[in-house]
């Protein structure tokens, strides 16, 4: 089997086997939200605002990873894939969810949100929430670096864990969150990161700091793969 066919495999094997998991956890979550608004829409009412349902769908890229990074990745090791062959495959795979929920997010944002929200209805979603509404081209590109960059985080944190520089990333993570937040020069400079990966204008600038980092995150799972055996 050649290399491309291997990847395909794997990502194949990584879309079924435990994500199910996650897309269960954000199906349930889109459907609660749509029978909420059809009993308001039945009863009369409107909530102050709703929560779109596509924004359950971020709920994938925060679970899925986990689940392929520990649990696929021994199920796979045990059967003889490569890790290699494995980080190659999981790129995919988190490529192609970025681009379907992109697709659906951007989708839903302009042809269910925008129109029912001028005729009374109040949603509010994660595009609204960090201003990624200005083009659909900034729409779209927006959450396909945000959702990446989530993915290769998740991923890294998660594959590490068995390693001491796993959990230390953890507590530095921990650290500086708990020493930036309270002093109001370093929670400057932690307000200045968050909203360059998140809020920063022009779009081109989030879009490019997120796809920068969600690469150089994701390529530090080399130098653990380097320290283990059968690559």
């Amino acid at each position: 089997m050649n290399k491309q066919k291997k990847y395909f495999a794997v990502s194949w094997v990584n879309f079924r086997y435990t994500t199910w998991i996650a897309y269960l956890a954000a199906g349930i979550c889109v459907i609660a939200m749509i029978v909420d608004l059809f009993v308001d829409t039945v009863m009369g009412s409107k909530d102050i605002f709703t929560i779109s349902p596509y924004s359950m769908l971020y709920i994938i890229p925060l679970i899925a990873p986990v689940l392929i990074a520990t649990v696929n990745y021994g199920k796979l090791m045990n059967i003889g894939v490569k890790k290699k062959t494995f980080f190659s495959a999981c790129a995919l795979n988190y490529v192609i969810f970025a681009l379907i929920i992109s697709i659906v997010g951007t989708l839903a944002y302009y042809f269910v949100d925008i129109p029912l929200n001028k005729i009374g209805y109040n949603f509010y979603g994660i595009i609204d929430i960090f201003g990624w509404n200005t083009s659909i081209f900034d729409t779209f590109f927006s959450q396909l670096t945000f959702i990446l960059l989530i993915q290769a985080t998740v991923h890294t944190l998660a594959f590490m864990q068995t390693k001491w520089y796993g959990w230390a990333a953890d507590i530095l993570i921990a650290a500086v969150v708990s020493v930036f937040t309270p002093i109001p020069v370093l929670r400057g400079a932690e307000m200045f990161f968050f909203e360059k990966t998140m809020f920063a204008r022009p779009a081109i600038i989030h879009i490019l700091i997120c796809l920068i980092m969600a690469v150089l995150f994701y390529l530090t799972n080399l130098l653990y793969l380097r320290h283990r055996e059968g690559n």
